[in-house]
């Protein structure tokens, strides 16, 4: 189960809990109609306010998580073919992602060094192919 599915489950569960909450607060003084009027005016407000929330962490999640895995990806799948001319990740930040950001870019540097280190090798006659 991906991150942004827990955390449209907890979002779900909290909108559940709160409309079972107003359930038991509603007084039994109110006249049927208003408490019922009252009642659905909440359930839709509470369900407008519920989707922009799950919009508003999908967009959150989408930019600070899946965008920057996604770079990973496809500057993995392109290094293991043998390009090492793409300009490193932009890196701002210092959270998890951040980090593994820099490790990657370091691996890449590294990458970089070991194929100059081969080709030098080559030339001078101590690697053959």
């Amino acid at each position: 189960m991906n991150l942004t599915t827990r955390i449209n489950l907890i979002l779900g569960a909290t909108f559940l809990l709160g409309l079972a909450l107003v359930i038991v607060v509603v007084p039994y003084a109110l006249p049927a109609e208003l408490a019922r009027n009252s009642f659905a005016g909440f359930v839709v407000s509470m369900a407008v306010i519920f989707l922009l929330l799950v919009v508003v962490i999908n967009i959150v999640i989408r930019r600070l998580v899946l965008k920057p895995v996604s770079q990973v990806i496809r500057m993995a799948d392109e290094i293991s073919d043998g390009n090492l001319r793409n300009p490193e990740i932009k890196v701002t930040g210092n959270d998890e992602i951040a980090e593994m950001l820099r490790a990657f870019n370091r691996m890449r540097r590294s990458m970089i060094k070991l194929a100059q280190m081969m080709q030098r090798l080559k030339a001078q006659g101590n690697i053959k192919t």
